[in-house]
């Protein structure tokens, strides 16, 4: 019972942190240099192509950097004719994956080299920005924020696919508000570029194959810049489902990455769930894990009003099973072998 007690009060302090809100700076526009990498993304480009030409953003305010990083299908053309006759869209062709930076770090690296403003915002090929995407961020700018993380759902998914975005958005929010950061996405974020000059880039993680954001997080928040959460505007991403089991590992199996804090925290929490069915079962108490439940509600209540997400009937059901699916991925993402596109 107390440590049922005691998980329910952070998860109610978890909950009451997503009421934290950054103050807005109203400042006046500032210069962006957007940042796409694309590797076999013919398909979506179309899509993502829509989505920029209706930036509402001054135009000599932003730049766009479309890379190829050594795409197989036409991409490289596609991105290249898109860009022509535009003064403010610039495209970077990778004919071959490198051998020194693992994943897509590399194209990363050489938009940031090729940007020509310090306000960084990155999006992925197969993503879908609002309008107000720039201005969203440029609200929250101030010299001593290294990043801003902000939300990306997919679109037209299942509810419980939907339901495990939210939870892992309200996390997000909740760590960074509480000022322990442990993850972010980057379909969605920005990134001061002399934040980035600080910790040396992608040097310090370059053999790591995938996890770049939340490494170059992890290295962030150990400087005097600040992260903090954006809940402003969603960029909706197309869903995965070719690969979805593959893309779960790859997601909840970055375990190593996080910071010892994080991995003590959860494994707690890992070891709370394992035995709470047998708590249930042996005990016969039902208060301690009614009150675990409504502290959980809470948490996601609080969470909907933030990302402006509608509640769903099924939510009450899937705060039972998410924490198992999120030990059963995490356990087989780390134990197994997962591909990198």
């Amino acid at each position: 019972m107390p440590v049922i007690l005691v998980l329910s009060l952070f998860i109610i302090l978890l909950g009451l942190s997503l009421i934290i809100s950054p103050k807005r700076k109203s400042p006046a526009h500032n210069s962006f240099s957007i940042i796409i990498p694309c590797r076999n993304e013919i398909h979506n480009l179309p899509t993502l192509f829509h989505s920029l030409d209706k930036l509402d953003y001054e135009k000599d305010l932003y730049e766009i950097i479309l890379i190829d990083d050594a795409s197989q299908d036409d991409t490289p053309k596609q991105i290249r004719e898109y860009c022509e006759n535009k003064p403010n869209y610039q495209s970077i062709i990778i004919e071959q994956k490198s051998a020194d930076y693992k994943g897509k770090k590399y194209a990363l690296k050489r938009g940031i080299e090729k940007a020509k403003f310090e306000n960084l915002l990155f999006t992925d090929a197969d993503c879908i920005v609002p309008t107000n995407w720039i201005d969203s961020f440029n609200k929250y700018l101030s010299n001593d924020i290294g990043m801003i993380v902000g939300y990306s759902p997919e679109k037209n998914v299942s509810t419980f696919r939907r339901f495990s975005q939210i939870i892992t958005a309200d996390f997000y929010c909740a760590t960074i508000n509480l000022g322990v950061p442990f993850s972010n996405n980057g379909r969605n974020l920005y990134i001061n570029k002399d934040a980035y000059d600080h910790v040396d880039g992608f040097e310090k993680i370059r053999d790591i194959t995938c996890g770049e954001d939340k490494l170059l997080l992890n290295l962030i928040k150990n400087t005097n810049y600040r992260i903090i959460y954006n809940s402003d505007c969603k960029v909706f991403t197309h869903p995965q489902v070719q690969d979805y089991v593959n893309q779960q590992k790859r997601r909840y199996g970055q375990f190593s990455l996080s910071s010892p804090l994080y991995k003590v925290v959860s494994l707690i929490i890992f070891l709370f769930f394992l035995y709470l069915p047998f708590h249930i079962i042996f005990y016969r108490d039902w208060l301690g894990p009614a009150i675990y439940y409504i502290s959980f509600l809470f948490f996601w209540i609080v969470g909907l009003i933030k990302h402006k997400e509608i509640f769903c009937i099924f939510d009450l059901f899937y705060i039972i099973v998410y924490p198992y699916y999120l030990i059963y991925y995490s356990l087989i993402g780390m134990f197994s072998k997962w591909t990198w596109k």
